[in-house]
């Protein structure tokens, strides 16, 4: 009798065991797993539910960046300079696409038609954003058809939507765009800097001008909020937020009328003799406050603000007029026969001339070998110190400077502000040159024979041989001259407001200090300045002409440039400050190769003298 169960026919053949070692360890691992399994599913949803359950919702929530508003650039009187403007772009969220193969590519493919951008690269775009969630901008700068078009289409795009975000946009920037300077995305180098301050890759930030000397103020706080989404990366609801704070805006001392009437004279006359470039300044020398600062040409700083192309930005690059160069603020010059105020005070300072001294003023002079020439080609006669600035006697101040000498009449140099940068709201302005015969030695390159030839000093004596200033430089120090020796910054900043408009900061121009100069001999080279204006023998003789009633002080100045000799292109300047007793504007005028100072740079400081003072009540309300 077979025992049941335990053996089976197998029709001939023999009978196995049912079961064998195999399926017994097979079912011992089934059993062992699923165990495990039970025991960990008992984990996550009872011990580790809630925890859990906050990941989950993580997962599903992504803090979005609000971005603050970038704060107003206004004139002193309100007028806007640099604003901001929507911008909007078109963006995709990687997880918000279809899920389908064939639903994806057609909504990718109806973005590449709205964008007007190549399939291909919307997919490379998108294949290499690091965040599945975060929106991926496909298209920037749409033209307003572009916006209309897509938002049209929006509900039957999953996965796309329109940004609108603020970009900064400039008034007049032909005429500005040196002062606001203007913003850009922020590069490698910049997130490196920044990143701990909370900059990201695709924002702006000042990049030249005020926008980067006054980025802290303009730039805000941003604000963030963290949104739930659902499966199809659409946002379900705001879970908490923290709300943008607006930059501050900024009140510039900037007068944006005069400064386009500057801008407006400088051109006119720096296309009258043929030339290309040129600088003009109007300064208030009892504060500092800039009321026009000039560099031409200009350029439009809109372009950088909207992201500038390569092939724009190359034309500026490669323009042989250098509009992006700040004549203003960096463009470096020898200050020719404007220096001479500095070494008349130096040497009567130094007691090696005073007022009433008379030197001989002829056509040249002999000097170790050299001839050193008078801009005029006959003896002017003895003269003194006043008479000698307002003729602009360049063989009495070579005796001057030799009087002097190098180290000494450096030093004045730099008292009056040359060689020191000034400290202001357009971040790297130039220092300018003071050359001695220490700065020789200590500049000098193998195989140059550095000795400080005795010549050198004369030609520094006339705002020559290795001397350079700036227009701001020339700006400032004749600003001390007319105000009684204060040497002091210049400022761009007439006040600050928030965004509820309430002052929360005045930056006044800090004194730099005292020239150290006597009252009396200060004095003196003012009067020099006056004759220059006044007397019929002074080089400002334009101003008379023109009948100019609101007195001053003015030097004319012909500055050689490129190499040694008599016959070099000259770069023409005018200094001038008005009225004389009180003085409350100074005026620089500079044109690049624009020959004598009194036939090219006086006329444009007369039209501009004439508008300040046929608009003073409005430039001062």
């Amino acid at each position: 009798m077979i025992e049941a169960g335990r053996w089976v026919s197998l029709s001939g053949v023999e009978p196995k065991p049912r079961w064998s070692s195999r399926l017994i360890a097979f079912v011992l691992i089934v059993a062992v797993s699923v165990s495990l399994l039970g025991v960990k599913l008992f984990q996550l949803q009872v011990g580790q539910g809630s925890r859990l359950a906050a990941l989950a919702l993580d997962n599903r929530v992504h803090r979005q960046l609000l971005y603050a508003d970038r704060g107003i650039i206004y004139d002193r009187h309100g007028v806007q300079l640099a604003l901001n403007q929507p911008a909007w772009s078109l963006r995709v969220v990687p997880a918000g696409l279809p899920a389908t193969a064939a639903a994806r590519a057609e909504v990718l493919r109806q973005v590449a038609l709205l964008s007007g951008r190549p399939g291909t690269e919307i997919r490379d775009v998108l294949a290499k954003a690091p965040d599945f969630y975060a929106p991926v901008t496909v298209q920037e700068k749409l033209t307003a058809q572009q916006a209309q078009a897509v938002d049209e289409r929006l509900p039957g795009l999953p996965g796309v939507e329109l940004d609108s975000r603020p970009v900064r946009t400039y008034v007049d920037p032909a005429d500005f765009g040196h002062v606001t300077g203007y913003t850009g995305r922020v590069d490698a180098a910049d997130l490196a800097r920044l990143a701990s301050q909370g900059y990201q890759a695709d924002q702006s930030l000042g990049k030249t001008g005020v926008e980067a000397g006054l980025e802290a103020l303009l730039r805000g706080k941003d604000g963030w909020a963290d949104q739930e989404t659902d499966a199809q990366g659409q946002v379900v609801k705001t879970v908490r937020s923290q709300a943008p704070v607006p930059g501050q805006n900024v009140y510039l001392s900037i007068d944006a009328n005069l400064q386009k009437a500057v801008a407006s004279y400088l051109r006119e006359g720096i296309r009258k003799v043929g030339q290309k470039a040129g600088a003009a300044i109007v300064v208030d020398p009892r504060t500092g406050e800039l009321l026009a600062l000039v560099s031409e040409p200009g350029f439009d700083a809109n372009a950088f603000a909207g992201g500038i192309s390569t092939a724009q930005y190359q034309k500026l690059v490669q323009d042989p007029a250098k509009p992006l160069y700040d004549r203003a603020v960096n463009g470096l010059y020898p200050p020719g026969s404007t220096f001479k105020m500095i070494t008349a005070a130096a040497a009567l300072e130094q007691g090696k001339i005073n007022a009433a001294s008379v030197l001989p003023c002829p056509a040249a002079i002999q000097y170790g070998g050299w001839t050193y020439h008078n801009w005029a080609g006959y003896d002017m006669g003895a003269m003194g110190v006043q008479k000698a600035i307002a003729v602009s006697c360049d063989t009495f101040f070579y005796r001057a400077a030799d009087l002097v000498g190098d180290k000494t009449l450096a030093a004045y140099a730099r008292a009056f502000g040359y060689g020191r940068a000034p400290s202001f709201e357009i971040p790297g302005a130039s220092a300018g040159l003071v050359p001695d015969e220490d700065w020789l030695a200590a500049n000098c390159t193998a195989g140059q024979d550095c000795r400080w030839n005795p010549g050198e000093t004369l030609t520094m004596g006339i705002g020559q041989s290795y001397l350079l200033t700036t227009p701001l430089i020339q700006a400032m120090y004749v600003s001390a001259v007319a105000n009684g020796g204060t040497l002091r910054n210049p400022t761009l900043v007439h006040q600050v407001q928030d965004a509820a408009g309430k002052v929360v900061a005045r930056l006044p121009a800090a004194p730099v200090g005292q020239v150290p100069v006597s009252p009396g001999n200060l004095a003196t080279v003012r009067q020099g300045m006056h004759d220059c204006l006044q007397a019929p023998y002074g080089t400002g003789f334009l101003f008379r002409n023109d009948k100019f009633k609101y007195d001053g002080g003015c030097k004319t100045g012909s500055a050689q440039f490129g190499g040694s000799g008599t016959d070099l292109p000259l770069d023409a300047w005018f200094t001038f400050f008005s009225p004389f007793d009180n003085p409350e504007i100074a005026i620089v005028v500079l044109v690049e190769g624009g020959g004598e100072g009194h036939d090219t740079a006086e006329p444009i400081a007369v039209k501009i003298a004439d508008y300040y003072y046929a608009n003073r009540d409005k430039i001062r309300a």
